[in-house]
């Protein structure tokens, strides 16, 4: 995991930048796939270190090279490795060293809510700082959000209470979908999401309809066209734990 971790001093720098949460950059790159403002100095040079110093791959450079474009790849454990590395800030954001702490003072709860402060917290100062690109904002948040509930539907499950103090947390498995959903949706409305039925009022709830149906992901990726949307492919990604963004030019189709 540290190779996960930001080193935002260079000596061709005359002074350190000052990126906020900056230790949440390299993770939340890897998790949901951070798309840099070309025309920023900073954002370039925060791409730059981390290809440098953070495992992101240089997927193309332009023949004037004044910028990078690149990414991290689908590998099952890099997400996982983002995802406990995250985990770990949060928790001791909320408790503290995790040697300071006894098991049965752990509050799952606190741990959850440090997730939702953190997180947001930190997508939103980059948004301010220009360093996000402003064309892929939206579907970043989606990203984002699909992600604070897949982690938390983990956190608040009975397998996960007894381990919650430690880095042996594992965020690669299969979710219920209906408590994917309870974790993504509000309080005050989960209940007429998981009840509603089809528009024909004829068929089951949703609720029943993914009774038995999971979701399973640690990190997204970006699919450009179609042809990536197939029984075949679809699979390999779910197996790698990966979920799919489309593309504009897939208009219709998003998350």
């Amino acid at each position: 995991m540290s190779k996960l971790q930001l080193h935002v001093e260079h000596s061709t720098r005359e002074k350190p930048c000052d990126y906020v949460l900056n230790e949440l950059i390299p993770l939340l790159a890897a998790r949901v796939d951070l798309t840099f403002e070309s025309n920023r100095d900073e954002a370039v040079y925060l791409e730059g270190l981390l290809v440098a110093s953070s495992m992101r791959t240089v997927f193309s450079v332009p023949q004037h090279r004044q910028y990078l474009r690149g990414g991290y790849p689908s590998e099952p454990f890099l997400g996982e490795a983002a995802a406990r590395a995250i985990y770990k800030h949060c928790r001791m954001k909320a408790l503290g060293s995790a040697n300071s702490i006894k098991r049965e003072d752990v509050d799952v709860e606190k741990i959850v809510a440090t997730y939702k402060d953190e997180i947001p917290s930190a997508v939103s100062a980059w948004f301010i700082q220009g360093l996000i690109d402003k064309g892929n904002r939206g579907e970043l948040v989606a990203r984002m959000l699909c992600t604070l509930a897949h982690d938390i539907s983990i956190l608040k499950t009975p397998s996960s209470v007894d381990v919650n103090i430690d880095d042996s947390l594992s965020f690669s498995r299969m979710i219920p979908v209906v408590d994917f959903l309870s974790a993504l949706i509000a309080g005050e409305y989960i209940e007429k999401v998981l009840n509603a039925r089809p528009s024909n009022l004829s068929g089951k709830t949703l609720k029943e309809a993914f009774e038995h149906s999971f979701v399973h992901f640690t990190q997204f990726v970006k699919a450009d066209d179609k042809s990536t949307i197939t029984d075949e492919g679809v699979y390999l990604l779910f197996s790698r734990g990966a979920a799919i963004q489309g593309y504009w030019t897939m208009d219709k189709a998003d998350l």
